[in-house]
């Protein structure tokens, strides 16, 4: 017999296996771009209904605006007129959501959406304008307004009310100025020299879809939200002082500062980055299974090398070669198994996809070995090694904290077992067929069935 032959020849074979399970990293590559293709398919659907109903929403405001008009010297002479704008914030700005969350499909897909119930008010100071402008500059007081920002504004239901210091104020569509954001709309607040601090009210329904964020615009700003969904997320620049989470409910309070943010509380001109310290809160769906089904693939080619190694310590020990093909079917099995747990998570929950796609595969993959070996022992280590990667990996996806810790100590306990099986092991006679003298006859064959 040919040493060196495919059967007679464990080095050979090695060799191929680990060949092929390289091979096999471009179907697992594959399966994760089908994960990111799923994942943006769901992302177009959220954005069909969200688009329709109202985006993530951005509170921004109220700002004072009073415009300015300057003059300025030509070369030839002339005197052309131009407005500038300056801003002011209000000195305190507390604000109030509740949030009524519901759930709508399109498709298989679920979309969180919410009205949230908004209460604002904000408190001004009397601007400081007249002694920084110079002696030919007009300040247009009577032409004061303020700006709200809302990033969608098709999520605006309806203002209940709008005033100022009692006087009902009207909100006029569309910005008087893009100095400050992309879309809002405004109040015509006409003010005198003279003007006093002032008070500004808005209550006002607002839909939106997943989150929910405030500018934090005031000297002092405080923010309360609520709402009956269980898991929210606190985005943004600044966390909660405050918050109470429930298996039904949340409740959260902030308190921002104006020393907290990089901001003036007055200028003249544009401020491209008046909404770069937003907070809030983003209501997640409790389970993500495309992240989920990521994380599982990651682990892909080290549940396919230890299934290889199981079936290589069968070969060896056992004495069961095992032909390439073999091992290629198998390691195809191994694949498909995360393209059916992605596929059935899609419409159960991530346990129990992941308990469908594996019991399957696990009785594929031991039916098959019982037909090649023809031994219900080795079909029994077969089954025992699946079963236990299935459960390990299992473990490690529910844990993600301690994931790498539980891996590495699963990746060691393994080699050690390896180590432990094949410590009396003749590689160099394996192909040959001989033993070493000083260990006696060669590896007894294993009572495998």
């Amino acid at each position: 017999m040919n040493p060196f032959s495919l059967r007679s020849s464990i080095v050979s074979r090695m060799l191929i296996v680990a060949v092929l399970g390289t091979v096999l990293v471009i179907p697992i590559s594959l399966v994760t771009d089908l994960i990111q293709d799923r994942r943006h398919t769901r992302a177009e659907a959220v954005s069909e209904v969200t688009e329709k109903w109202g985006r993530q929403q951005t509170v921004t405001g109220p700002i004072l605006t009073i415009p300015v008009k300057r003059k300025h010297k030509l070369s030839d002479g002339t005197i052309k007129p131009y407005i500038v704008h300056a801003h002011f914030l209000p000195d305190s700005l507390d604000c109030n959501a509740e949030l009524s969350p519901s759930i709508r499909y399109r498709g298989i897909y679920r979309v969180v959406l919410y009205t949230a119930g908004l209460h604002l008010e904000a408190a001004f100071s009397a601007p400081a304008l007249s002694e920084n402008e110079s002696a030919d500059s007009e300040i247009l007081w009577s032409d004061a307004f303020l700006t709200l920002g809302i990033s969608d504004l098709k999520g605006i239901k309806d203002i209940h009310k709008a005033a100022c210091e009692d006087s009902p104020l009207t909100p006029e569509p569309g910005l008087r100025t893009k100095d400050l954001l992309q879309a809002g709309f405004t109040f015509r607040t006409p003010l005198s020299p003279g003007q006093s601090r002032f008070r500004f009210v808005l209550d006002a329904g607002l839909n939106g879809s997943e989150e929910l964020r405030f500018v934090p615009l005031g000297k002092t700003t405080q923010v309360r939200a609520q709402s009956s969904w269980a898991d929210p997320s606190f985005v943004g620049d600044f966390l909660p002082e405050e918050r109470n989470i429930t298996d039904s409910s949340f409740k959260a309070s902030w308190k921002v500062l104006h020393l907290n943010r990089n901001l003036s509380q007055s200028w003249i001109g544009p401020q491209p980055n008046l909404e770069s310290s937003s907070f809030g809160v983003k209501l997640l769906l409790q389970v993500d299974e495309y992240q989920k089904n990521w994380r599982a693939v990651r682990y892909a080619i080290m549940f396919v090398a230890l299934t290889f190694l199981a079936f290589g310590m069968i070969d060896v020990l056992n004495r069961s070669p095992f032909h390439p093909v073999h091992y290629t079917l198998v390691g195809l099995a191994l694949v498909l198994f995360f393209v059916l747990l992605l596929s059935v998570s899609e419409y159960r929950s991530f346990n129990t996809s992941y308990l469908v796609a594996s019991l399957p595969n696990i009785f594929l993959i031991g039916a098959y070995t019982r037909g090649v070996t023809r031994r219900w022992g080795v079909t029994a280590v077969i089954a025992g090694v699946l079963v236990a990667l299935y459960g390990f990996l299992f473990v490690l996806l529910q844990l993600e904290d301690y994931a790498l810790l539980l891996g590495s100590m699963g990746l060691f306990v393994s080699l050690s077992l390896v180590m432990f099986l094949t410590r009396r092991i003749d590689w160099f006679g394996m192909g040959s067929g001989k033993a070493r003298e000083e260990d006696g006859p060669g590896l007894p064959e294993l009572p495998l069935g």
